[in-house]
């Protein structure tokens, strides 16, 4: 496929507490090609948002935070880039769609204001000219009376709405990459897929990579090329949707998929569970960071911590025993 167009390369975030140093992201790589999509996925507390937020930078508070790695756009290393130089990228050429639509748009703005604000900035349009796109775009995702809308305020509209504000703002300038974090939560089931086939037409049309943060593995496995299973800071499990949903290797992945709703079969059964928590971050275990709550675990993942190995098909997998246990768990599909 040629270069990728973003390329994550051995990346850690760490942040300074109270505490002491804590790492949230610890030595993660992952590859977005143009056109294609990528899943994020796992529990909360799993570092997913905030490997999204590390790629723009947005953690820059200088004695608090601090990156090792590499994070290649375009085969720049934004890591390495200057602080005007990704600006320029942030939000023009690299978008993000946050998950909290509330506290992301600003109350004191119109809602026309902070679409128009990225394509004034990036595209270099007239006002008129971006007013005309700002309407354009909230006709598109299916705003009604948007000649109206564009002069309200984030507080005069619903929480459905204000997501869609919020996807508009991220296409409006037409990234080659897409950040998406839990982009249709706080939407109803029938706009979440018109919001969804809108996101998957843009690709098609602009051949933008995707890089999609979700829990929702029925999105995953509609919507995605391929998937990146996260714990506690690390990818345990990454490959296509395809070859993961029909034989996940990870004790995690499996416990994942086992816990989806079956449509099908006995409605009597109780939904399967994954015992236990994500733990603190003050707290990470020595061996297999997923052990304590593995029903696999012996004392080697107690105490010795797995490499990623990569296994046929670009299939990459962190555990001692996933040949062993390969199948186990019968109602993963």
């Amino acid at each position: 496929m040629g270069d990728h167009l973003l390329e994550v390369n051995n990346l850690k975030t760490h942040f300074r507490t109270e505490r002491g140093k804590v790492t949230a992201v610890d030595g993660i790589s992952f590859h977005v090609d143009r056109g294609e999509v990528l899943a994020i996925v796992g529990e909360s507390g799993c570092g997913k948002s905030v490997t999204a937020q590390s790629i723009l930078r947005l953690f820059e508070e200088k004695g608090v935070t601090s990156y090792d790695g590499e994070i290649n756009f375009e085969g720049k290393n934004l890591l390495k880039i200057s602080d005007s130089e990704m600006r320029k990228i942030r939000g023009n050429d690299i978008s993000m769609i946050f998950q909290d639509p509330l506290s992301s748009l600003n109350p004191v703005f119109t809602i026309g204001d902070q679409i128009m604000e990225p394509i004034m900035l990036h595209q270099k349009l007239s006002k008129k000219e971006a007013y005309e796109r700002a309407i354009e775009m909230l006709k598109l995702i299916g705003i009604p009376a948007p000649e109206q809308r564009v002069h309200e305020y984030p507080h005069q509209i619903s929480g459905g709405m204000r997501q869609r504000v919020m996807i508009a703002i991220a296409l409006a300038c037409q990234p080659k990459l897409l950040i998406a974090d839990e982009p249709t939560t706080a939407l109803d089931v029938t706009i979440q897929s018109q919001i969804l086939e809108l996101i998957d037409s843009l690709r098609q049309k602009l051949d933008m990579g995707i890089m999609l943060i979700t829990h929702d593995l029925g999105v995953v496995a509609q919507h995605c090329t391929r998937v990146a299973v996260m714990y506690l800071g690390e990818v345990v499990e990454e490959g296509d949707v395809e070859s993961l949903f029909e034989n996940p290797l990870h004790p995690y992945t499996q416990g994942l998929i086992s816990s989806i709703p079956q449509l099908f079969g006995n409605r009597n059964k109780k939904l399967s569970i994954i015992k236990g928590m994500v733990p603190s971050l003050n707290e990470i275990p020595k061996g297999c960071r997923f052990a304590p709550r593995c029903p696999f675990a012996d004392a080697k993942c107690m105490n010795e911590k797995p490499e990623l190995e990569t296994l046929d098909h670009n299939k990459r997998i962190k555990c001692w025993h996933h040949q062993t246990i390969k199948g186990a768990v019968s109602n993963a599909t």
